[in-house]
């Protein structure tokens, strides 16, 4: 979403959202707090507004992103923070918050991923003794699911490589290929990453999802790879990277 916020003297609020129900919540939510005057929630695909904003739309001071999910991409935030920069609806000094974000990614062998959301796209890969991965090998989803490592069991077959840093507003970066080097062996069947975002300038710490850190309600991102495969220590690997840049959509 986008805003800006309240000022002294007067000044608005624009809060975008496609669904129908939330944005009838939304704006009973201002109503009941008599702020109709200052709160305007428009039904829209945050990308067709914010590249083409309708005549007469405030110019924003400020831009505020939900960090979306686990994986710290969700919902195309780089892409539309972008667009939103280049369509015209931010004032040329507004701030993007956050400002930028990182995101650390590990080759593993993963046997078990514990409580898994997203559509229960990672289920445990066996049951009852029984190997799921003919099944899973099948699931071909472009997308990741949220699973909290302290319960999964897996084993990191590489380093933790930082695959990309992004300065939100900016242009995502190109699609590449990071280079990686196996530490271990094992089957490769998935890839975890975490973020790591810096909300502003001002210096102070990140705000991680990474498991090592202050626990927060942010699990961490795995995608399962479309075929496993075995790996030797010392194996030169890569690693697709795809952020938004080349109009692949955002995910490791």
């Amino acid at each position: 979403g986008a805003s800006a916020p309240p000022r002294a003297g007067g000044g608005q609020v624009l809060g975008l959202e496609m669904l129908s129900a939330v944005t009838d919540l939304g704006r009973r939510c201002v109503a009941a707090n008599g702020a109709e005057g200052e709160v305007q929630l428009v039904k829209s695909e945050a990308a067709r507004l914010l590249t083409a904003p309708p005549e007469g739309a405030p110019k924003l001071h400020l831009f505020l992103a939900e960090l979306m999910d686990s994986g710290g991409l969700g919902e195309s935030l780089l892409s539309l923070a972008s667009a939103a920069r280049r369509g015209g609806l931010l004032l040329p000094a507004a701030p993007l918050l956050p400002a930028r974000i990182r995101v650390w990614a590990t080759l593993v062998d993963l046997q078990g991923c514990g409580t898994a959301l997203d559509s229960a796209e990672l289920v445990p890969s066996r049951l009852s003794g029984v190997a799921l991965w003919p099944w899973l090998r099948y699931r071909h989803r472009r997308s990741y699911s949220a699973v909290d490592l302290a319960a999964a069991e897996y084993a990191p077959l590489t380093d933790e490589c930082l695959v990309f840093s992004a300065v939100v507003g900016d242009a995502p970066p190109a699609d590449r290929l990071v280079a990686l080097t196996a530490q271990a062996s094992g089957e490769a069947n998935a890839v975890v990453w975490v973020w790591e975002a810096d909300l502003d300038d001002s210096g102070a710490p990140p705000l991680t999802n990474a498991p090592w850190a202050a626990r927060t309600h942010w699990r961490q991102a795995v995608k399962l790879l479309p075929e496993r495969r075995a790996v030797g220590e010392g194996e030169p690997l890569s690693l697709e990277v795809a952020s938004g840049g080349g109009g692949g959509g955002e995910r490791p």
